[in-house]
């Protein structure tokens, strides 16, 4: 932990501070009301690191002047031995602050020597603290990204061979789950906000794996000083950052002009995509269509990797299914595809006691007091006992990955196959959300 001498009360040494701290202030303030930060509850994500605490002293000036109430929160990962310490110092730093502060636990990491870790990590931390945000009523959640972090990602997706999408800068705002996400310190530097906590007299606490060069981040970190030489500062990789935000904006209408016109959403959670207006269509808006559908009717976070829609594409020109991304592709009928959710990649589970999430995107509701159901995809077995399905327009393909409920190794309700027995299930979200999260991710 790196201390720079002792805690104060922050608001009320605003001014004694250097013009350039008063300077810095006034800029959060402005970024955050830019950013429309105007709840009365504001949480902050404070790790204890110098960018994060940083945020929390400044959020706690902006909330004295402008009569703002600030949580914060700390995730303790439990992936290094320090982290308890790291979590206790920040409470200790709100307590002083007079900031309530909560303490969320990781209880289930994974193998660190399984798979991504610090992306499961990231994961995770954003789920807690959503669920804490909405738990404490927060309108907003701070997150201390700054000018550098900007950079690096540049950089770290310019190695991996980003295109648009993954060099477009942060952006200040985004949505989700009934509150912002807010990233008020894009624009500011890691050296000046360490400036800051030395003239508040504020102690921060250190990763050591900031210094482990197993990760990009800290390689590239590393790299940097010898970048700027050549005139990659951080401000001028930001701005080329933002430039590609701008590109990919125009890119998103682009794609939601031909989805509009080609492509149909159905209440089977499939998506029918007209071919012939497709092909016209230029082959990044395209495969950005093709991507989208893919994402919306599997759930998954991330786009499929270039060469495997490439292959995906080739086999919708020659008239054959495909799978990709835990979606089935099939031919519809002249002229028509249809992306439908792949029944081998859904998993059955227990059903809800009243009413939850199945598949990441649907809502069901169960009856009162039924236990030992199953929820799983119709399939073709199940979707046999459903005579009426013909009657919904919907595709067979299509049904065979909608939810229905099983005790005892009987089906006794698919829903969207004409099924019903009291048991319902709808897309969480409506059909609609195919268009309205063209650029959500």
């Amino acid at each position: 932990m790196a201390t720079a001498g002792s805690e104060g009360a922050d608001a009320a040494r605003v001014g004694r501070d250097n013009p350039d701290d008063q300077d810095l202030v006034s800029e959060i303030s402005e970024a955050l009301a830019a950013a429309g930060c105007d709840g009365h509850v504001v949480g902050v994500a404070v790790s204890g690191g110098g960018d994060s605490v940083a945020l929390l002293r400044l959020a706690h000036r902006w909330a004295a002047v402008s009569g703002r109430r600030i949580l914060a929160v700390t995730v303790d990962h439990g992936l290094r031995e320090a982290s308890k310490a790291e979590a206790r110092f920040v409470a200790d730093t709100c307590d002083v602050l007079g900031i309530t502060h909560d303490i969320l636990c990781w209880e289930t990491p994974p193998d660190p020597t399984n798979g991504n870790l610090q992306d499961a990590a990231r994961t995770a931390r954003r789920r807690l603290i959503g669920e804490w945000a909405r738990c404490r009523g927060a309108s907003s959640v701070l997150l201390g990204h700054t000018e550098d972090d900007q950079a690096e990602t540049f950089l770290m997706r310019l190695a991996r061979g980003s295109g648009v999408d993954g060099l477009a800068c942060m952006e200040t705002v985004t949505s989700g789950d009934g509150f912002d996400w807010i990233r008020p310190l894009l624009g500011v530097s890691r050296s000046r906000l360490r400036r800051f906590l030395e003239s508040a007299g504020s102690g921060w606490c250190e990763d050591p794996s900031n210094d482990d060069d197993r990760f990009l981040r800290t390689r590239v970190r590393k790299a940097r000083s010898r970048l700027e030489d050549l005139g990659l500062s951080a401000a001028t990789l930001t701005a080329t950052a933002g430039r590609m935000q701008r590109a990919r904006a125009g890119l998103e209408a682009a794609v939601l002009e031909l989805a509009k016109r080609v492509a149909e959403p159905t209440g089977a959670g499939s998506v029918r995509i007209a071919l012939a207006d497709v092909s016209e269509a230029p082959e990044e808006v395209r495969y950005r269509l093709l991507s989208h559908a893919l994402m919306w009717v599997s759930g998954v976070r991330y786009r499929p990797r270039f060469d495997a829609l490439l292959r995906l594409e080739a086999a919708i020109w020659a008239g054959r299914p495909a799978t990709l991304s835990g979606c089935h592709v099939v031919l519809d009928s002249p002229g028509f595809i249809e992306v439908c959710r792949e029944t081998a990649a859904m998993t059955d589970v227990p059903a809800p006691p009243v009413d939850g999430v199945f598949d990441r995107r649907w809502r069901v509701r169960v009856p009162p007091g039924q236990d030992g159901v199953i929820i799983r995809p119709l399939g073709e077995p199940g979707l046999a006992l459903c005579p009426g399905w013909r009657d919904r327009s919907l595709s067979r393909t299509a049904l065979r990955a909608t939810p229905s409920f099983w005790k005892s190794g009987s089906l006794i309700s698919a829903p969207l196959a004409g099924m019903e027995s009291g048991y319902g299930c709808r897309l969480a979200e409506g059909a609609e959300s195919f268009f309205r999260s063209i650029g959500d991710r």
